[in-house]
Parts: structure tokens; sequence; C-alpha cells
């Protein structure tokens, strides 16, 4: 896939027109235009804020004109990151690396206790009862 219909495909992801592009990025829709259908090629500096306002990164935009699978859910947790407050990208992060250690823990490390919980005696005669 080329740069430009991978610009392409990644604005449209990200629900934005050309004009909301050309706006975010101080360019204009019909440079766009011509960056995503290969009839003209980015400056670096162009590039940047183009990834930028799509909530991307520039290695990001290569993968995808490579050809390398981005995970959908991948994408979709870092644009909702990028728009978080930055004490609640701190909790989100917080929150990955505890997943992250529970995942990371050989399963003969968990517990499960099998034996049976006590029943309440009160719960016990209304279950007799019926």
């Amino acid at each position: 896939m080329s740069l430009g219909q991978a610009l392409k495909q990644l604005r449209k992801k990200q629900g934005l027109t050309l004009a909301d592009l050309a706006e975010q990025t101080q360019s204009h829709v019909g440079n766009l235009s011509r960056i995503e259908r290969g009839a003209a090629r980015p400056s670096l500096d162009l590039l940047y804020r183009i990834a930028q306002a799509l909530g991307f990164s520039i290695t990001d935009v290569f993968s995808v004109a490579e050809n390398r699978h981005l995970n959908p859910r991948q994408v979709a947790l870092n644009a909702i990151f990028i728009s978080l407050l930055e004490e609640d990208q701190l909790l989100l992060l917080e929150f990955a690396e505890l997943l992250a250690k529970r995942t990371s823990r050989p399963h003969g490390a968990i517990h499960v206790d099998t034996r049976e919980l006590p029943v309440d005696s009160e719960e016990e005669n209304q279950t007799d009862c019926n």
C-alpha cells in the first residue's frame, strides 16, 4: 500500500474529512488530496503533523503503508489514550501494567480455593421450605 493510501485509510478510520485534516495540519485540502492519491509526497514535517492529527506516530503510518497488520483494538486504544486527560492517561497506564503483571504470572502461581462456602442458616431454612 502506498503512503498516501495509508494516510487516507487512517484518516477515514478517525472519521475525519480532508477539510478537517487540512485545518488541523495547517495544510490545504488539495495538497492532502494529492498526497492521498499518490500525486505528491509530503515533507517530513507535514507527515509528522498529519500523523499527529490522526492520533498516530509516523511509525504507525509507515507500518500501515508497509502492510504490517495493525490490531484494530490497539489502534482504537491508542486513539482513546491520546484523547484522555494526562491524569487519566496515567491511570490507564497503571491499569495496563497491572494487567500485564497478571498475565505474566505462571498459571501454577494462581491458587483457587475449592472448599465450599458456608451457607447462612436462614437461607438454608428458606431453601428447605420451598
